[in-house]
Parts: C-alpha cells; structure tokens; sequence
C-alpha cells in the first residue's frame, strides 16, 4: 500500500475512534444540519450555566487537527462585548463554530461578507444572530434616535445602523435592560441579512440555510432562542 494512502487510512481511523463515544463530534466530511447545529449550542449553553464545561476539542492534536482545514457546524453573530464570547457560552471548541462580532450585532460590508464567506465555503448551515441583554450599543442607539452624536463619525455609523431596527421604541422609556430593544435589535439584524445579502437570501429560499435570533442574559448565562421566527 502506498505510504501517502496508508498515513491517511490510519489517521482517519484514530480520528473516528476518537469522535466515536462523543455525539457532539462527527467526521468533518457529513453535513451538519441546522437542526443538529441548534441543539449542540443549546446542550453547550446549559453546560456553561451548570458549569459543566467539556474537557475536550482544545489540545495539541487538535489544533493539528485543524491546520489542514476548518467545517464549523455553526455561524454566530455576536455583539462585540467582552462578556458574551459565543465559544465559552456555547461550549464549543476549535474549529466548531465560526464567530463574527461587531458592536451591537451592527452590519457592514466586512460583517455580511464573512458570514457569506462561511456559508460558501465552509458548509454551515446555522447561522445564530445573538444579542444580549444591557447592550451598549444598542443603549446608544436608542439615546440617539432623536439626533445628537454617539461620539465620533465611527460610532455615528454603528448607532444608525441599529436606529432603524428599533425606531418603535423612540421617545419611550427603556424596557428593563433594554431586553425588548435589544430583541428587536437582533430579530431586525436577522431580517436584514436577507435584505442585505442575495447569498445568504437564497441559501435561505433553498433550505440551506437558517437563520436564528436569540438573546444572552448577563444576569442569568441563559440564551434564548426563537426558533419560530427562524428564517
């Protein structure tokens, strides 16, 4: 047998008897479904609030693993706040999720062609739009709905992207940390993803794609998903 094939067959047969008594781990060649994808974020979000974090996916074998290519299971935009890491409140390991956060969940060119990136090339097919409680972004756009500058042109950029997603809530006082703002912040980022991107907009209509909002509580660790309004 030649070396090349048989450095190969061995490898692959220790990496499937290393996946093999774990179901979150599959071989990187079967599609992950959207389906599959949510409940391993749901089963990792409730092993970070029971402090039962895994003990695996981050050795030196495999980031070996993984120098020869990437298939994450899952795409998470984020808000950029240091308090909300999506892999430590997930659970998830290197390689298992690929992770894109701007302040706010706010979208650009940079934001949206990543996530393009990663549903072309890479095979994701869960895309999870997370926003959190107490938001400072989103405070700032609300504080701004009525004129007035967040502080440089930069931040003047980021606020008026969110204003339109929550211009209902202008001229009234702020819900409880700012949860319904900043849920109708993140369902509006999911809905301009599909305004915004014709890649995205047809991984959608084809089913390859779906699109989740949630929320992270600060207070709590939990993140809420709303699964039935997922595009």
């Amino acid at each position: 047998m030649n070396m090349n094939i048989l450095t190969f067959t061995v490898a692959l047969i220790m990496t499937s008897l290393a996946y093999a008594n774990d179901p979150h781990k599959t071989k990187v060649e079967k599609t992950i479904t959207a389906a599959t994808s949510l409940q391993w974020l749901i089963n990792g979000n409730t092993r970070f609030q029971k402090h039962q974090l895994r003990h695996d996916g981050d050795t030196h074998k495999d980031v070996v693993r993984l120098s020869s290519g990437q298939h994450p299971h899952a795409i998470i935009l984020s808000c950029s706040d240091s308090r909300v890491p999506p892999e430590v409140l997930f659970d998830q390991k290197l390689g298992e999720v690929f992770v894109v956060r701007t302040a706010g969940e706010a979208l650009g060119d940079n934001a949206i062609g990543s996530i393009e990136y990663a549903v072309e090339h890479l095979g994701s097919q869960l895309l999870v739009v997370m926003g959190h409680t107490a938001c400072g972004a989103v405070k700032a756009a609300h504080g701004t709905l009525s004129g007035g500058s967040a502080g440089s042109p930069a931040l003047d950029s980021l606020v008026k992207d969110i204003h339109p997603r929550i211009a209902a809530f202008k001229d009234k006082k702020p819900s409880e940390n700012f949860e319904k703002e900043s849920w109708a912040n993140t369902e509006g980022v999911s809905r301009d993803l599909l305004l915004r991107s014709k890649i995205l907009r047809e991984k959608v209509e084809k089913g390859e794609l779906t699109i989740v909002p949630s929320l992270y509580d600060l207070h709590t660790g939990h993140v809420e998903f709303k699964t039935t309004k997922a595009h």
